[in-house]
């Protein structure tokens, strides 16, 4: 599947630079699905890139325990926008995390939910698709989902996301929004050296 790049006005080389890392994202897709779904220790990258160490995991914080979303707050984590668009979120200077994000924006504020077809509603602006790629291939790295990375949010990666909210102890929605996003572990990218990290971390 083709990756497609939203058009956006007068990029700046660093922004050509961020859609570039996302772009090697979207092409380690098609390796992805070729391959039988290895767990994560026996993956390999999602590029030819070297591989290199990533920065290590942030010690986890008390949280409550995991419990299914009320009414109420389905509600709140559905009223985000859809991430229709992806970028490297810089965590130091060195690396960086493909996210999904808002289309035309550097924020990651914005969600992904069952139903989303890749697109939510009537409007046809952005690339959910891609996010949606993003997300599912990370959650096949760092938790060993076997998604396939069709870029449609079905029951299969609505299920994973639960998988990942309960070991996180957050509300269980199965929505991807900014609480899982913060939450849950990341493959990094390396711009200074095009390499991805052998394991994953949640340094957000």
């Amino acid at each position: 599947m083709a990756f497609k790049v939203p058009a956006l006005p007068k990029l700046s080389g660093r922004t050509i630079a961020l859609l570039a890392a996302v772009g090697a994202v979207a092409v380690g897709a098609v390796a992805a699905n070729a391959s039988k779904n290895p767990s994560p220790s026996a993956a390999k990258p999602l590029s030819t890139a070297p591989v290199s160490e990533a920065p290590a995991a942030k010690a986890p914080a008390d949280q409550p325990v995991a419990h299914d979303a009320t009414a109420a707050e389905l509600s709140a984590a559905a009223a985000l926008p859809q991430c229709r668009s992806a970028r490297l979120v810089p965590v130091n200077r060195s690396w960086g995390i493909p996210m999904p994000s808002i289309l035309g924006s550097t924020s990651t504020t914005c969600n992904l939910m069952y139903g989303d077809d890749p697109y939510r509603g009537s409007s046809r602006t952005g690339d959910p698709e891609t996010a949606i790629q993003v997300l599912q291939r990370n959650l096949n790295f760092c938790y060993g989902s076997k998604l396939a990375v069709d870029g449609i949010y079905g029951s299969n990666t609505r299920a994973v996301v639960k998988t990942v909210q309960r070991k996180h102890h957050l509300v269980v929605d199965g929505i991807y929004g900014p609480k899982t996003r913060s939450a849950m572990n990341w493959r990094l990218y390396s711009m200074a050296t095009r390499s991805w990290s052998r394991t994953c971390s949640s340094p957000l």
